[in-house]
């Protein structure tokens, strides 16, 4: 069996060594120099796996052996889900490895925005005392209520770490809550129960899948349920939440802040990494929290992040079904 990785990240030295070490010494893992359509073209009719997030029609008829598509994360938004309907013979997964740093990022991230964090810093770099004494106060987590937008890998997670270590409750929504037991949450509903999860909560974890249904899902007349001192966290896609609604409420301190680790606009290439700005300022406002979609980023990552992958490597080699599948019909 041939396995075909398109992803530069995954072809790293580190990636090489543990995809080597744990995989059967049968399955061939190709590792081309670079990913241009003309490469992977060549390689294409021999690979059976495919892990990468750029499928092609071309591709997919050079690809006449092709089994299985590994997404090596979780977002897999890229994929043309319409053209993959007309391949049956292939399954598409995507991987959650990477929940766990995402789930402690979302909790830093909540953790930053409600202690004040990120703001007292900044004016204490300039010498100022005055958040010590002005009415810039910090919230209570302990007791308090988080709501989880999309209760998958990493909201469960998320819930784990702040209802053991705050006694905080857990209201979630998912899309399917009858698929799922769980005794960490205090309430679990369907999307039907959006508002109600928004009015009640304290603080509200947005870890949806990027869809066309969860585009633009929280909007205006969403936020306007939240209380006035929630804060919201964003570790999945910018626009699930509306970026002017979000904008407005937290200028005009509707809300009590925000804590973002996804956007709206982002840089061409890794040379353009400055001077990146959103439709709106967010960055001149006090009550958010930045940083810029690298919840991923942790060190010593390679042998977590390859768990999934090399999982369904060996299920696909042996013909068994693959973890993860994606339902090609809503696109996730």
């Amino acid at each position: 069996m041939k396995v075909l990785f398109q992803a530069q990240g995954l072809i790293g030295p580190a990636y090489k060594k543990i995809f080597r070490e744990k995989l059967p010494e049968h399955i061939e893992l190709i590792f081309p120099e670079d990913a241009s359509e003309e490469t992977l073209f060549e390689i294409a009719p021999e690979a059976e796996i495919f892990v990468g997030f750029r499928i092609s029609k071309e591709f997919i008829e050079q690809a006449i052996k092709l089994r299985h598509i590994q997404v090596p994360w979780t977002g897999s938004e890229r994929l043309d889900f319409e053209l993959l309907k007309k391949n049956t013979q292939i399954t598409v997964s995507n991987s959650h490895s990477n929940s766990i740093s995402i789930a402690e990022h979302a909790v830093s991230l909540l953790m930053a925005a409600a202690k004040r964090i990120v703001y007292r810093d900044a004016r204490m770099r300039k010498g100022d005392w005055t958040p010590r004494y002005d009415d810039t106060n910090s919230y209570w987590i302990t007791n308090k209520t988080l709501g989880i937008i999309g209760y998958g890998a990493i909201g469960s997670k998320v819930a784990r770490m702040l209802k053991f270590g705050f006694n905080t409750r857990i209201y979630a929504i998912k899309r399917d809550p009858g698929k799922r037991e769980d005794d960490l949450c205090d309430f679990l509903g369907g999307p039907e129960d959006l508002s109600y999860i928004l009015k009640e909560s304290d603080f509200i974890l947005v870890a949806l899948p990027s869809t066309t249904e969860t585009k633009g899902m929280i909007g205006k007349d969403e936020l306007d349920l939240l209380k006035e001192t929630a804060i919201i966290i964003n570790v999945a896609r910018g626009p699930i939440i509306d970026e002017e609604a979000l904008y407005n409420h937290l200028k005009e301190h509707k809300i009590g802040g925000a804590a973002l680790d996804v956007w709206y606009n982002y840089p061409k290439n890794q040379e353009e990494t400055t001077d990146v700005n959103q439709n709106f300022p967010f960055k001149e406002l006090n009550n958010v929290v930045m940083s810029p979609h690298s919840a991923f980023k942790v060190r010593d990552r390679e042998d977590i992040f390859s768990e999934d992958i090399i999982e369904n490597i060996k299920r696909v080699s042996e013909g068994k079904t693959p973890i993860n599948q994606l339902n090609l019909d809503i696109g996730y």
